[in-house]
């Protein structure tokens, strides 16, 4: 069987890193004052944080369905026999359910949808996961039982520089915005279960990502999972000042990634966070990076 593995944007930690592979990407959408781009083929990171730094309207959608048919029509007019494609947390979009119904009235058992149930450096784990297992020849039953039993050994927390992304999306109050603003006051995000919640609120991100790190490395052992300090443009001083501290607490550098444009589209720019997963059938995310 001639099997690809296939996923969308909302796991890359940089533009380059899937280029390597006989990975096929299919990009998400951002919507910046009513004018559409596709990310990492007509918008990159740059521009983004560009159009939210002077305070354009930023939107994101699903794509139209005809979009999503042609994609993996494209992909067996180049052989493939069947398709794993990872789409983005079903609790964070509703990707994964257009994915499905694509899947089922138009490739059925031939194409097998992932739901990932997370983003950034934790879905890219297991995407290369699945990709490392396809080509030693695991069938899709194989690699879909790995992912799943995979999932959960994933942490991801991330801190936005301020309230003012999370307000224009309707995710807070203009007025908790404003205050939250007047007084520098952060919301210190975790991703779990698949949707993003509001673990505390902090002053100090310094401080909190600093402990995290700390905290986790007690559990999840640098021997057997890797760091990631992920940035959509966060402040200079601070993103050094994390890898500096993760490579303390873990011995090795971290790995350094964007923030995907999905998730930085609705917690804005200045964002940082730090994503640990477990390796990749003892493989670091480096070696594929």
């Amino acid at each position: 069987m001639k099997l690809l593995i296939s996923t969308d944007t909302s796991c890359l930690l940089n533009y380059e890193t899937l280029t390597k592979y006989d990975i096929s990407v299919f990009p998400l959408n951002v919507i910046i004052d009513g004018e559409e781009f596709l990310d990492g083929v007509t918008i990159k990171q740059p521009e983004l944080i560009s159009a939210m730094r002077a305070g354009k309207k930023i939107q994101t959608s699903t794509p139209p369905l005809g979009d999503v048919i042609s994609y993996f029509e494209k992909l067996f007019e180049k052989g493939y026999d069947h398709v794993i494609h990872f789409t983005i947390s079903s609790k964070l979009s509703s990707m994964n359910n257009l994915f499905n119904s694509v899947a089922e009235e138009h490739f059925k058992g031939k194409v097998t949808i992932i739901d990932a149930y997370t983003v950034s450096a934790p879905m890219l784990s297991y995407v290369l996961l699945a990709y490392d297992m396809a080509s030693s020849g695991s069938s899709p039953e194989e690699i879909v039982k790995a992912v799943e039993e995979a999932k959960g050994y994933a942490y991801l927390i991330f801190i936005p520089e301020n309230l003012t992304a999370l307000k224009n999306g309707g995710r807070i109050s203009p007025t908790i915005a404003l205050i939250g603003n007047a007084i520098g006051i952060k919301p210190v995000l975790l991703l779990d279960d698949g949707e993003i919640k509001k673990e505390d609120m902090t002053r100090k991100a310094r401080a909190v990502l600093e402990q995290k790190i700390k905290d986790m490395a007690t559990d999840k052992l640098p021997s057997e999972y890797d760091y990631s300090v992920l940035s959509f443009d966060a402040n200079e001083y601070l993103l050094n000042y994390i890898c500096e501290v993760t490579e303390t607490v873990t011995g090795n550098k971290p790995i350094l990634g964007a923030i995907p444009i999905n998730v930085g589209a609705h917690c804005g720019p200045g964002t940082i966070g730090v994503a640990i997963t477990k390796k990749i059938n003892g493989k670091s995310l480096k070696d594929f990076m």
